[in-house]
């Protein structure tokens, strides 16, 4: 079976103001540069910079790069070529600090794709900076509702005491899913993704190479989410309440059969949503595989960037 390397056009390991690093790997335009903005891609909770770059197939960095756009793939603390600084952090510690970095060491005004909670630290970033120079976002399978069916809330309630670790392990547990069955471990698996929409190669390589470990910090931020109703900081600004005060456009993604992300929960975000707000079904999708499914390049990665297309600057006006 054939591996996966990342070998962005430049790498980046910024410093966070509160003392992490993040990873940034940087693609130039394919061919004739056409807009001005380059497009931030964020991965989702216990992924990695696979998620949206995972070989020249299934990468919507790459596909972006060459609809003429710099791409630019952020690694949040924690993983990959941002790695570990050895202890706990917070979801509000990524909105804030890990997505302040990626914005300062671009220094202008970008576009924003984020898939499940990296389109959430967007949301979360601008509703504390209004002036953050994010101008646009889609986002692809990001809930700000998480009132969950009963067999995931059931099981998240279960995995409780993992969320006293500095670190869950989700690596070792996908790892033991591709040695036994060559899926996703249950009961959490069929919620990550529709394995039918999956080249079988892809599934075996994105299991091997996605996964990364998630804070227990964070991990226990989402699970106050999910029995509170609230979206909030672990200082009580409530997020979700300060959405009607930002003005960028958003475009949402949701898939039909995401059990992660449902439709309502992404689409919750519509009426509370300060900027112009479209929303796009997509029929049979899952959750993972809004990103690396079969179909994703022909049917999820166009309507990106035909949005993003239409509120970028054109180079040269």
């Amino acid at each position: 079976m054939r591996t996966l390397t990342w070998s962005p056009d430049q790498l980046y390991r910024p410093l966070t103001a509160d003392g992490a690093h993040i990873g940034l790997g940087r693609y130039l335009p394919r061919g004739e540069r056409r807009f001005v903005e380059p497009v931030v891609l964020a991965h989702g909770m216990g992924a990695n910079r696979f998620d949206l770059d995972f070989d020249e197939t299934y990468s919507l960095a790459r596909y972006l790069a060459r609809r003429g756009f710099e791409s630019w793939v952020l690694e949040l603390r924690g993983r990959g070529h941002a790695g570990f600084h050895g202890r706990d952090t917070s979801f509000d510690d990524q909105a804030e600090h890990d997505v302040a970095a990626a914005l300062r060491t671009i220094g202008q005004p970008v576009l924003w794709v984020g898939h499940s909670k990296g389109g959430l630290i967007a949301y979360a970033h601008l509703a504390q900076n209004l002036e953050a120079p994010i101008r646009a976002l889609v986002t692809l399978g990001t809930p700000i509702r998480f009132d969950h069916d009963r067999v995931l809330s059931a099981f998240l309630t279960l995995a409780r005491p993992l969320y006293a670790l500095p670190l869950m392990p989700i690596r070792a547990a996908a790892a033991v899913g591709a040695n036994v069955t060559g899926l996703p471990p249950e009961p959490f698996g069929s919620y990550m993704l529709r394995p039918e929409n999956m080249d079988p190669e892809v599934l075996a390589l994105a299991m091997r190479h996605v996964p990364s470990d998630i804070f227990g910090g964070v991990a226990r931020q989402f699970f106050r989410w999910m029995r509170t109703g609230r979206v909030d900081s672990n200082r009580g600004f409530d997020y979700r309440a300060a959405f009607a005060n930002v003005r960028a456009p958003l475009l949402m993604i949701a898939g039909t059969h995401d059990k992660l992300a449902p439709p309502d929960n992404v689409f919750a975000t519509r009426p509370v949503w300060g900027g112009p707000v479209h929303a796009h079904l997509a029929q049979g999708f899952g959750h993972g595989d809004l990103t690396i499914g079969r179909d994703a390049p022909r049917e999820i990665f166009p309507k990106v960037a035909e949005f993003l297309e239409a509120h970028a600057t054109r180079a040269g006006d």
